[in-house]
């Protein structure tokens, strides 16, 4: 059955009991969780193709997570019962969800050494140059990311403090890689933020200490 959401709503909330998936169609959801302290922490972004709820559908347990949409989002819900039948019969299937979950499960590995290795700039230039990658458009010499995100759900993202990415865009302003708005950011120069990200020594920023923990 297929469903539309508009922005803003919710697809599923963290701890229902519901066990249906959802294919994306058109559009795209942000994926968080609230930690102990009660902040939402974003965990992942996720488009056209990607498949939400499997978890749950598979184990039977509650919803690990909150999907939300960022624009209109289009997607096929198919009932917990006839997924788990579809893994059961088709092998190929069962096989492309494994292929799913190992992917998503090395994502979390990079995160978690990212956020050890890497400085508070060198996450967000990271960050950066991954969403221009699966989100962005070019736009004459320059590329768009127009995802309607927050500083707070970036430096969720990140790893890091509001307060410790408001600096690290400022550094990425200053030295000519990114240009800010509202909700959207820029990559003018992504050779530079390229090398950035990478950990180089750079004649353009002043790099904050690794394992910084703002």
């Amino acid at each position: 059955m297929q469903r539309q959401w508009p922005a803003g709503s919710v697809l599923m909330h963290e701890g229902d009991p519901s066990d249906h998936v959802a294919v994306i169609e058109n559009g795209r959801v942000k994926v968080t969780s609230a930690a102990a302290s009660g902040k939402q922490v974003l965990l992942a972004i996720r488009g056209p193709g990607d498949l939400l709820g499997e978890f749950s559908a598979i184990d039977g347990r509650v919803r690990s997570a909150t999907v939300t949409a960022l624009s209109v989002v289009i997607a096929t819900v198919v009932p917990g019962a006839s997924f788990r039948a579809m893994l059961i019969d088709d092998g190929k299937a069962a096989f492309s969800l494994l292929r799913l979950v190992v992917n998503r499960l090395r994502e979390a590995d990079v995160q978690r050494l990212e956020y050890g290795a890497y400085t508070v700039t060198e996450r967000i230039a990271r960050l950066l140059i991954d969403y221009a990658g699966r989100y962005g458009r070019a736009d004459d010499d320059r590329v768009v990311i127009a995802l309607p995100l927050s500083q707070d759900e970036l430096a969720h993202a990140a790893g890091a403090s509001r307060e410790a990415v408001a600096k690290a865009l400022k550094r990425l302003r200053d030295c000519g890689a990114v240009r800010t708005a509202r909700r959207r950011v820029e990559l003018l120069r992504p050779d530079l933020l390229a090398e950035i990200a990478a950990g180089l020594p750079s004649v353009y920023l002043d790099a904050d200490a690794p394992g910084n923990p703002e």
